[in-house]
């Protein structure tokens, strides 16, 4: 397994610090994966929540610098976006502004509740939306994030089901992530720019005390680990249809 990078590493965030892992499955069903690849592995799993759909709206600058520290490997790299739950991708209720930092393979998570707001991306211009979010964040959490925000604007809308599935021994999570959509911000209607991805994602997620040990759960997957993120390979979806 990767090692963890402890340079630059901030020490509030070394409690949370975790692994995240991604297998890639292009050719069985979400339900087939569930039944042969985690209910049957040796850490007994079972699902430990109801299916719901995951949106989310991902952040940039105007250098997508975000994007290409991702596809570059940088040791340190961020993303931001605006996650919310609900089977209507338009209407966002309760929204969460989360902030995702990796250190090396290891990451870390910072999550701002913008729970009393709700959005409607069919009667609210993304630029509404955001001011909105700059405004909140500003009074409830930090001026410093606020003005980070007025940098960036958003770069990918995306949306899937996913499942979630947790270990007997309690230390291993499980994701299983499909029917991705992936839309264009910048079309003035994005239902135009739809586009699927087939694939299924199973997502591992341990502490990083448990790493050792996960190489025995892994073994037993049968699909190859995967450094590619949702926003990467949404981005080059989007960024294909555009120069087409």
């Amino acid at each position: 397994m990767e090692k963890v990078v402890a340079k630059h590493m901030p020490t509030t965030a070394s409690n949370n610090l975790r692994y995240e892992r991604k297998f890639i499955y292009e050719t069985i069903t979400p339900e087939d994966l569930i039944n042969t690849v985690v209910l049957s592995n040796s850490f007994c799993f079972r699902e430990i929540f109801h299916r719901r759909t995951v949106n989310n709206i991902y952040y940039d600058d105007q250098a997508m610098s975000f994007y290409h520290q991702n596809v570059s490997g940088d040791e340190l790299r961020d993303k931001y976006r605006l996650r919310w739950y609900g089977d209507a991708f338009e209407l966002i209720e309760k929204p969460v502004l989360e902030i995702k930092k990796k250190y090396g393979a290891v990451g870390d998570k910072l999550s701002f509740a913008l729970s009393e707001h709700t959005f409607h991306l069919k009667k609210h211009t993304s630029q509404e939306i955001q001011q909105r979010i700059r405004e909140a964040i500003k009074e409830n959490h930090t001026p410093e994030l606020a003005l980070k925000l007025g940098n960036l604007t958003p770069s990918l809308y995306n949306s899937y089901e996913r499942r979630y599935f947790l270990s007997d021994c309690g230390n291993y999570r499980i994701t299983i992530d499909y029917n991705m959509t992936f839309y264009n911000p910048h079309f003035p209607d994005y239902d135009r720019s739809k586009e699927p991805l087939s694939d299924t994602v199973l997502e591992l997620k341990y502490n990083v005390s448990d790493d050792k040990e996960s190489r025995k759960l892994t073994q037993q997957f049968t699909a190859r680990l995967s450094k590619n993120s949702k926003y990467v390979r949404g981005v080059n979806l989007i960024h294909h249809q555009q120069n087409n």
